[in-house]
């Protein structure tokens, strides 16, 4: 009896043990499942962001690429046309951009336009950015561009300084536009002219009036302030973004064959002949340095001068569109000076630079 009594009860205990050991293998199986569970969503949640901060990339890429696109002369122009012949964007031949970016990774840019048809021309970009064809991962951003300007402030008249102008010798300034009054001179200080000028203005108008000097609008800005003017930023800006020709000396072919683009010139510089720029291509030339036009130079477009006297004797040679003198200025010897708003407009519009609006850009719809 003691014996079968001692055997039941082992077994007992055993079943007992049996029992606990079960319950505490299914609590760990459980405790196992769930912490494989939490690791596969913790892996979900990792791939997801993965693929969203994947699909942002993306989105941000499409913005920089529709940027450089809107900023290359060529390609600008398959984006943008002027429909109306004036010389500024009027609309939107290609609204959509597609931008791929390795397997299974791209992004959509859309442009609207936000102003265009003047001067100030502004888009929107929205691009989209997609991973698996946006299965995988999603993203979207916008930013707004505006212009800025080949020249962002078109002249009204055709000689301009902010020092003095001197005019002397068989010269010919012409202005016949009646939207600036014929305008010739426009001096912060003095305007002089002999009696073998040819002064061309408005019908009508008495070509005295076609000389605004001594403007104290002028006479009181800085040099770097006068530059800001006309330009629509500080001189370290408009030269990086800029074609930067180092002359001392004459660059009339470097010019030539920099070709219709904002050109910046370092050292004493001379032009003194080729045909520089066209009405449908202007160059705008910025002097930074000594500068002289002469010769049979045929210049279309705008020439700044940063020269504290800026010295031009055409002989032959001829400028269409505007000539403005950080200093002074003197004309002498001849040529023939027109004023063209048409090349002006172009120049102006066409070799303008995109560049993002500051507190425009957004992540979202």
């Amino acid at each position: 009896m003691t014996y079968l009594h001692l055997r039941q009860s082992t077994l007992q205990k055993g079943a007992g043990v049996l029992a606990v050991s079960l319950i505490l293998l299914a609590g760990a199986a459980l405790m196992l499942l769930f912490a494989q569970r939490n690791l596969l969503v913790d892996l979900r949640i990792t791939q997801n962001g993965y693929e969203h901060r994947l699909a942002y990339a993306a989105a941000e890429s499409g913005l920089g690429v529709a940027l450089d696109r809107l900023n290359d002369p060529v390609l600008r122009n398959q984006i943008l046309v002027d429909r109306k012949g004036s010389g500024v964007y009027d609309a939107i031949v290609q609204p959509e951009i597609q931008v791929s970016l390795g397997d299974a990774l791209n992004a959509t840019v859309r442009i609207k336009g936000l102003a265009l048809g003047g001067p100030d021309v502004r888009l929107q970009l929205q691009s989209t950015g997609c991973v698996a064809a946006c299965k995988q991962g999603k993203a979207t951003v916008s930013q707004t561009l505006a212009m800025r300007g080949g020249i962002h402030h078109i002249p009204y008249s055709l000689l301009n300084a902010r020092g003095d102008i001197a005019v002397n010798g068989s010269v010919a300034l012409i202005n016949q536009t009646a939207s600036v009054r014929g305008m010739l001179f426009h001096a912060g200080k003095t305007v002089a002219y002999d009696d073998d000028v040819q002064r061309t203005t408005i019908p009508g108008q008495q070509v005295d009036a076609a000389a605004l000097a001594n403007d104290k609008s002028y006479a009181q800005l800085s040099a770097d302030r006068f530059f800001e003017f006309w330009f629509g930023a500080d001189k370290t800006l408009v030269k990086k973004a800029s074609t930067v020709i180092n002359c001392n000396g004459d660059c009339s072919g470097a010019v030539a064959a920099a070709g219709s683009r904002v050109i910046w010139l370092e050292g004493n510089a001379r032009l003194s002949s080729g045909v520089l720029g066209s009405a449908t291509s202007p160059v705008v030339i910025i002097a930074g340095g000594g500068l002289q036009v002469s010769g049979s130079a045929r210049i279309n477009g705008v020439v700044y001068s940063m020269a504290p006297r800026t010295e031009v004797q055409l002989i032959s040679g001829r400028l269409e569109g505007a000539l403005i003198a950080e200093s002074n200025l003197l004309v002498q010897g001849g040529g023939i000076f027109t004023y063209n708003p048409t090349v002006l407009q172009v120049a102006q519009t066409r070799l303008g630079t995109f560049v993002p609006v500051p507190g425009s850009w957004s992540d979202g719809e």
